[in-house]
């Protein structure tokens, strides 16, 4: 790896960006009140300024350090696009956590790592409307679109998964994963074993995973790095 001299080392530190090594950091920049901030305008801002540099240089692969706790939808769609629409071939590796709208953006990597310890969460998210009631509907119904769109992009790496590893394998995995995210509740009650099974049928099985993907994301669902890696939503996990 080449050495940075300081000049270089100052303007990576003030961009986020290496460029000897192809590098970009991805993650929160505490604001002035010392509070991460998560994905906001300025993370979308300096993640495409920074997307931009690299590939104008040329198409060789980048790598994405990201340590991300989610935040705002649209602005994460622009980081998700910028990634998905990139020439060279990215590679994410997460730190710390990809959660909420980070582990959205992980999505967009053409190679997915999770580091040992990294978690990774899905949900929803939270909104609220403040405004006439048209204008409000006119949210909600947006709201209900972006939520589809999530879906389908888990859908799609979930079901990558299983055709892999082979049918049957996506639902002893949820089964497994399920069970064990209600074993988590407490006062704890009598343990709720759950057994899918799903058609051969890719476009039923599509719907049918995601009647479960939709439970999961009806609250917070905190995974492991090996259960991300065991849905299809990472690749691999870093072992140094």
């Amino acid at each position: 790896m080449a050495k940075l001299n300081k000049d270089h080392t100052e303007k990576w530190l003030l961009n986020n960006v290496d460029t000897l090594n192809r590098t970009i950091y991805l993650g929160s920049i505490p604001n002035s009140e010392n509070i991460e901030s998560g994905v906001d305008a300025f993370m979308a801002e300096s993640l495409i300024k920074s997307m931009y540099l690299l590939e104008t240089q040329n198409h060789e692969p980048i790598t994405i350090l990201m340590n991300n706790p989610g935040g705002d939808f649209f602005h994460g769609l622009a980081i998700y696009d910028c990634i998905k629409g990139a020439k060279s071939h990215c590679t994410i590796k997460t730190y710390g956590y990809a959660m909420s709208m980070g582990s959205m953006i992980l999505q967009a990597a053409d190679h997915r790592i999770m580091t040992p310890n990294s978690k990774f969460m899905i949900h929803y998210g939270y909104d609220s409307q403040e405004d006439n009631v048209r204008t409000v509907v006119k949210w909600i119904e947006e709201s209900k679109r972006l939520a589809y769109f999530m879906e389908n992009v888990y859908l799609e790496m979930m079901l990558e998964k299983e055709e892999k590893e082979g049918h049957g394998y996506l639902a002893d995995t949820l089964s497994k994963i399920m069970t064990k995210q209600y074993e988590l509740e407490y006062p704890p009650t009598s343990r709720r074993v759950f057994t899918y099974n799903f058609s051969k049928k890719k476009e039923v099985k599509l719907e049918e995973i995601r009647v479960i993907l939709k439970e999961m994301l009806s609250f917070d669902t905190i995974l492991t790095a090996e259960e991300t890696v065991s849905l299809g939503l990472a690749d691999e996990i870093y072992k140094p």
